[in-house]
C-alpha cells in the first residue's frame, strides 16, 4: 500500500477518508466490520502495478472516516453512501472488490446500479448465506454485545484466531494499525450498530440475504472463500454454485477469513485474471 495517497472527501457532512492508487479502470475495495481500509493492504500495489486505478475508502464510522451518532451504519445505508461516494468522485463505470460485510454492501449496490460496475468480487462473503459465527451473534444482542465487544482486551488473539487460519508473517506489522483505528472514539458503537442491522441471534436477518436476487445480476461475479473460514462457513459456497451456475467460485484451502491478505499472492493473481477476462489453464482452478 505503499504506492497509494491518502485523500479526504465529505460525503453526508462526514468527512471520508480514503487511498487511491495507480491509473487505469476502476477498482473499489471495500472492506468489512470491525476494521479499515488496512484489509487491502497486500492488494492495492498489486493492483495498481497491474494496470488499474485503486481506490479503498473507510466506511463511515471505520477507520479515519467520520463516525457520527446519527447513522444507522445498516446495509442499505452504505450502499447508497457508496452510491454518492462514487458519484462525488466522478466514477462511471468500476469493479467493486467487497471482503465480508463489505461483500453485502457491493452486492447491494451492483443490484441496484448494474450499469454502473463491471465485475463483482466478494470474499469470505456475507449475504449470501444465514450462517455466521457465534461471536457475531452474541454482539448483536443487547447488553451481551457491549460487555463481549471491547477492542482492546485480547486483541491479538482474536484477530489471529477469528480471521486467520494461519496469521500471515508480516501480521505483527499492521496489528498495531488495526489496534488504533478499532479504538478510536465511535468505532465501537459503530461496529455494533452495524451487526445489529444485519445479524441477530440466529444468524444473517433473512431480509440481508442477497443470494436469491443475485441469480437476475448480469454482472460477471466472482466468489473467494478460505476453507478454514471461522467467521462464515465454507459450507455457504456450495449454496452459491448451485443458486448462481454461471459464477465463478473458488475456494482457498488453509485460508481463513481473509484470502487477500492470508494467501495474498494466490488471490491476487485471481483477481487481476478476472477484472482483465485472462484466466486460462495456468490459472489455479476453482475449488470442488
Amino acid at each position: 500500500m505503499q504506492r497509494a495517497d491518502k485523500k479526504d472527501v465529505n460525503i453526508w457532512g462526514v468527512n471520508i477518508r480514503y487511498v487511491q492508487a495507480g491509473e487505469g479502470p476502476v477498482v473499489l475495495l471495500l472492506h468489512g466490520l470491525g476494521t479499515s481500509l488496512i484489509t487491502w493492504h497486500c492488494n492495492i500495489d498489486a493492483l495498481a502495478d497491474a494496470g488499474f486505478t485503486v481506490i479503498a475508502p473507510d466506511l463511515p464510522g471505520y477507520g479515519d472516516s467520520d463516525k457520527p451518532g446519527h447513522l444507522s451504519y445498516d446495509p442499505d445505508s452504505a450502499s447508497e453512501f457508496l452510491d454518492d461516494f462514487t458519484q462525488e468522485l466522478g466514477l462511471e463505470r468500476f469493479s467493486l472488490v467487497g471482503s465480508s460485510a463489505g461483500s453485502l454492501i457491493v452486492g447491494l449496490f451492483a443490484l441496484e446500479h448494474p450499469e454502473s460496475v463491471d465485475k463483482l468480487v466478494l470474499v469470505g462473503p456475507g449475504g449470501l448465506g444465514r450462517q455466521v459465527s457465534w461471536f457475531l451473534r452474541l454482539i448483536s444482542l443487547p447488553v451481551v454485545g457491549e460487555l463481549v465487544y471491547r477492542p482492546g482486551l485480547h486483541d491479538r488473539i482474536s484477530i489471529s484466531k477469528r480471521i486467520f487460519h494461519q496469521p500471515p508473517d508480516f501480521l505483527d506489522d499492521l496489528l498495531p494499525e488495526m489496534y488504533r483505528v478499532r479504538a478510536l472514539p465511535g468505532a465501537r458503537s459503530a461496529m455494533l450498530r452495524s451487526v445489529r442491522s444485519s445479524i441477530n441471534y440466529w444468524g444473517l436477518r433473512r431480509q440481508q440475504n442477497i443470494l436469491d436476487r443475485l441469480r437476475d445480476l448480469s454482472v460477471p461475479l466472482m466468489t473467494v472463500w478460505g476453507e478454514k473460514d471461522s467467521i462464515i462457513p465454507i459450507s455457504q459456497a456450495d449454496a452459491v454454485r448451485e443458486a448462481l451456475p454461471d459464477s465463478i467460485v473458488y475456494t482457498v484451502p488453509e485460508c481463513g477469513h481473509w484470502p487477500h491478505m492470508e494467501k495474498h499472492e494466490l488471490f491476487n493473481g485471481l483477481l487481476t485474471s478476472f477484472l482483465t477476462d485472462t484466466m486460462g489453464e495456468n490459472e489455479p482452478r476453482p475449488g470442488p
